[in-house]
């Protein structure tokens, strides 16, 4: 038996407890972690990297949410707040007098002010009809700010350049996608199902089966050989199912139509330039140009692939630490878990670089997996051979050797009883034969390969783009396959699926809630990034 499988929950929370930082702790550096949240304005993820590496002082997001409210230095603009605020500024502004605001003795950037209006269209309806200016809040002041002094400036002299625009634009992107994940909460435009434990939008179960549908399809046009005509014309067949997508806003629209993106501009650069300027349009129309996510793809268009990376993995974090502050404590929750594993994804694609990280993330996996009171689910099997995966990226073969045998154990005893596990199998099979071909094992390798193309073959049918995805695997890997004769016969058949597939892609995607259970369980890429090696 793994050690793994040995370690109880018990004996991990006891674990994790002492390392949390004490309410000692918490008055010891209240000051500094003030400074850095409130002061410097720094992010709740960079205030806890920083306590961290500089002071060794760990707490998960819940808890710094917690001490953050206890404090009042909580940045989150409240409805009733903003509308008081907004009101007592225009009767000001009608006599003449400029305003600065401050909220329990907080001075209050009207920028911030401004974004949040941005992410709330429909705030006035909500918040401004009834409001009494003659009740104002006592935790908000609004003062007359002094006179500015005459600054006189010598036409010889420049004014000091600010920092390079370029880089500076993630930066935005990033922030643009927090202000609407924030906003979409706050409106209740995601909502938890209790029956699938996951986040979905506007159009529910229907919808997220749609998108995943449509980014598989899409993100397999970045892999695909041959001309480059017949992958323009895939791209243009799916393309027509997006303005749907975007009026859905799925939980995860965003973060895929992202790692589409960033899968196309990397194997595809022209393609994935047009592909983005189509998205960015598309958002200005449907949302809105001052829509949060019109802003961010705007921008998304200038960056270069070094900056994309960073945009993907931010996105990924913030989509993570927004589920994880809404988990509750006795809850599986499945968004909770798809999200660690799609963080783990885009740091592996960043390779040997993200080793610290993807070591974090990867314990923080683990973890999660054992707060399970029932035993291995699909979901948590999913999320270890996430983990395995990135013990692979890391080269640390032991330990993903143990992960793997840990699924391995369990998958035979469940997946002919339990559909959802019997999905996970073709992940598993083809994570071991990625595992034994890093290793040199070939014939190995190709035996698991073997068995995950038939067992894709049953259980999806013959051309499908997971079907595409493992002949790929099995033409492109060097030295997977040693005769011609055998290299020839499987690009063939790659051929033939592609045929197939572009045949499909004219009919648009067609995706409803029944067929939701027949969706195979992701991209194998979601789990291998073939590219590193």
């Amino acid at each position: 038996m793994s050690s793994l499988s040995k370690m109880g929950p018990s004996k991990t929370k006891s674990s994790m407890q002492e390392l949390y930082a004490s309410p000692e702790d918490w008055d010891t550096h209240r000051e500094t972690i003030t400074r850095l949240y409130l002061h410097e304005k720094r992010s709740l993820q960079e205030v806890m990297e920083y306590m961290a590496l500089n002071h060794f002082f760990f707490a998960t997001v819940k808890m710094f949410r917690t001490r953050i409210r206890k404090w009042g230095i909580d940045k989150n603009n409240k409805a009733a707040e903003v509308a008081y605020m907004l009101k007592l500024k225009k009767q000001r502004d009608i006599s003449g007098k400029k305003s600065t605001f401050f909220i329990r003795n907080r001075p209050v950037d009207w920028e911030d002010i401004e974004r949040y209006l941005a992410r709330t269209p429909d705030f006035w309806a909500k918040h401004g009809t009834t409001l009494d200016l003659s009740k104002s809040p006592h935790d908000i002041t609004c003062t007359t700010p002094p006179p500015e002094s005459p600054r006189i400036l010598s036409a010889s002299v420049p004014q000091k350049l600010d920092a390079a625009h370029e880089l500076r634009v993630h930066e935005e992107i990033l922030r643009f996608f927090r202000d609407y994940t924030e906003g979409s909460f706050e409106q209740g435009m995601w909502h938890l199902s209790p029956d699938h434990k996951r986040y979905f939008g506007r159009g529910g179960v229907d919808a997220s089966a749609r998108l995943n549908t449509w980014y598989d399809k899409l993100r397999n046009v970045a892999d695909w050989p041959g001309q480059d005509a017949d992958a323009v014309r895939l791209a243009n067949y799916l393309l027509d199912d997006l303005p749907q997508l975007i009026r859905d806003q799925d939980f995860t629209v965003f973060p895929a139509l992202m790692r589409c993106c960033f899968y196309l501009s990397a194997r595809r650069p022209e393609l994935g330039r047009v592909v983005v300027q189509f998205v960015a349009k598309l958002c200005d129309v449907i949302l809105g140009e001052k829509h949060p996510m019109s802003l961010a793809w705007s921008r998304v268009k200038s960056l270069p692939m070094s900056d994309y990376l960073l945009v993907l993995q931010g996105t990924a974090r913030i989509r993570l630490d927004q589920v994880e502050s809404r988990q509750g404590d006795d809850v599986d929750d499945e968004s909770t878990i798809t999200a660690l594993r799609e963080y783990l994804l885009v740091l592996r694609l960043g390779g040997s670089d993200a080793a610290p990280e993807i070591d974090r993330v990867t314990c923080q996996a683990k973890d999660q997996v054992l707060k399970s009171k029932d035993g291995l689910a699909a979901s948590h099997c999913r999320l270890l051979l996430g983990t395995a995966t990135s013990y692979i990226t890391c080269r640390r073969f032991a330990e993903a050797e143990e992960v793997l045998d840990r699924v391995g154990e369990h998958l035979p005893t469940s997946s002919a009883q339990n559909p959802q596990s019997q999905r996970v199998l073709p992940t598993y099979l083809f994570i071991m034969g990625f595992f034994r071909y890093v290793t040199g094992r070939m014939d190995e390798a190709v035996n698991y390969f073997m068995q995950t193309y038939y067992a894709l073959e049953k259980a999806r049918g013959p051309n499908s783009s997971a079907i595409a995805d493992i002949l790929l695997a099995l033409v492109d890997l060097p030295g997977l396959l040693q005769k011609p004769e055998e290299i020839e016969h499987w690009r063939n058949k790659l051929t033939q699926v592609q045929a197939e597939m572009l045949a499909k892609a004219k009919k648009g995607v067609k995706q409803t809630v029944p067929e939701l259970g027949e969706v195979w369980d992701g991209p194998l890429d979601t789990d291998v990034n073939t590219g590193v090696w």
